[in-house]
């Protein structure tokens, strides 16, 4: 079952790619992995890339265009042949992903890299362009098995004050599709001493009524999702990280392009998933909500 295209709900065409940055290393092949079975759900091709850089000889981008045809060829029993195409680009490898990014649906790289090629996808890397990306990047740890838990459920932080559309539907849609649980998770702190004539500071109380009314609109527009709320004292990405440890086979979580944030806001706690989940993480660009 594709994913349909709708702007409005945050949907992709069928069309549309997923990217795979990949880079020869153990790591890169779980991305490879993850990334192959995402487009054959989707009916979607499959383009594998990587970059040299600092002006390579002919040797080393030969090696290149010979690793990464060898790693293409390593799915082409789950993408179909006319599907598949790989590709070495030339430059910075953060800088060539992000300016061949045009139509894709998504960007899937490792969280750890060995740079074999050109110091690609180390963790630094993957967290620049899953900060910088104009399309959502899926980040997957190294050894990920992601037919062990396919029946797991589907995470997703939410923001209470900015339930963003395209993140929510992503989330839904995954976990309708996939029929799965689905796990909504908000984290609440106290934001520091108010002032003593503060009237009107919100408590946890009310920031978890909030985060269930925004929830209760979704659940009402997928009645078939078995959506459950997780509403904790907890910082959020600690939130976030527990669920994903209690057992999931994803984390979505949004961001920002303009990457701005302040306080508890998803976009530290996005960098803070990325850094310390054991599962793949999809961060979504939301901007245009």
């Amino acid at each position: 079952m594709t994913e349909s295209h709708d702007p409005t709900a945050g949907g992709w065409a069928s069309h549309q790619p997923v990217v795979v940055g990949v880079d020869g290393s153990d790591g890169c092949r779980s991305a490879l992995a993850w990334a192959a079975a995402e487009a054959a759900a989707a009916g979607a091709d499959l383009h594998v890339v990587t970059a040299v850089d600092h002006r390579p000889s002919d040797r080393v981008r030969r090696r290149a265009e010979r690793t990464v045809a060898a790693l293409a060829a390593d799915v082409d029993g789950v993408v179909p042949p006319e599907q598949l195409s790989h590709a070495v680009y030339d430059g910075a490898p953060e800088r060539e992903l992000l300016d061949n990014l045009h139509g894709a649906r998504m960007l899937v790289v490792g969280k750890r890299g060995l740079g074999t090629l050109s110091r690609m996808f180390v963790g630094s890397t993957s967290l620049a362009l899953a900060g910088r990306s104009p399309v959502a990047v899926a980040v997957v740890p190294t050894g990920w098995d992601q037919a062990a838990h396919r029946d797991e459920p589907v995470v997703v932080g939410v923001e209470p004050d900015r339930p963003h559309h395209r993140l929510m539907h992503l989330a839904f849609r995954r976990a309708e599709r996939l029929g799965v649980p689905l796990v909504l998770v908000h984290g609440w702190e106290p934001p520091g001493t108010p002032p003593a004539e503060a009237h009107d500071v919100e408590t946890e109380g009310d920031a978890h009524a909030r985060f269930e009314a925004a929830v209760t609109v979704w659940r009402n527009r997928f009645p078939a999702v078995n959506a459950r709320t997780s509403a904790t004292s907890k910082h959020p990405a600690v939130a976030v990280l527990d669920e994903a440890d209690s057992g999931a086979q994803l984390v979505l979580l949004g961001r920002h392009h303009s990457n701005r944030f302040a306080g508890f806001g998803f976009g530290s706690v996005t960098r803070a998933v990325l850094h310390y989940a054991h599962v793949p993480v999809l961060v979504v660009p939301t901007d245009e909500d």
